[in-house]
């Protein structure tokens, strides 16, 4: 999200491990994958990790532990913290 504009949704498939997405800005500044029209799983996953807690952070665990999650999961953190990292709120 841009001022509370969406941006980008993204689509995903677990089972099949696809991921689509629709832009719904033209500058590529404000979308998920960048100027990658056709993102797979991977950069999926690149892409919820960037917007979370760094895996190597000191004191991991503990933010973790806080965050009532058991393991690092991107998608659990993001989840439970509603897209939150510092000083952005993109994700919805």
């Amino acid at each position: 999200m841009y001022k509370n504009k969406p941006c980008t949704l993204i689509d995903v498939d677990e089972a099949k491990k696809n991921c689509a997405n629709k832009n719904y800005v033209d500058n590529v500044q404000f979308t998920a994958f960048g100027s990658n029209t056709e993102p797979s799983i991977a950069d999926y996953e690149d892409f919820l990790e960037s917007r979370c807690l760094p895996r190597p952070r000191d004191r991991i665990k503990l933010e973790l532990k806080e965050l009532d999650i058991p393991f690092y999961d991107p998608y659990l953190i993001i989840k439970k913290n509603a897209g939150a990292n510092g000083r952005r709120s993109i994700i919805k």
